[in-house]
């Protein structure tokens, strides 16, 4: 555990249960958004590829790849 972890798990324990669900409920909310994020990234490239396949992209650089 870093120490910048553990000065704040000392300080949570002088939290009351209240401040501790904000803070809990703050951090999950954190976690969530940066999912979401990984979510669109990974929809994007989802797209892109099925693009590149209907295009014949992705054939056209796998015969590429095959080739050389």
């Amino acid at each position: 555990m870093s120490n910048v972890v553990a000065e704040i798990a000392e300080k949570i324990q002088t939290l009351s249960v209240s401040e501790k669900h904000e803070l809990l409920r703050i951090l999950l909310q954190d976690i969530d958004t940066q999912d979401e994020d990984a979510d669109e990234a990974l929809r994007n490239e989802v797209v892109r590829r099925v693009k590149a396949i209907r295009n014949g992209e992705a054939a056209i650089k796998a015969m590429q790849e095959w080739q050389d």
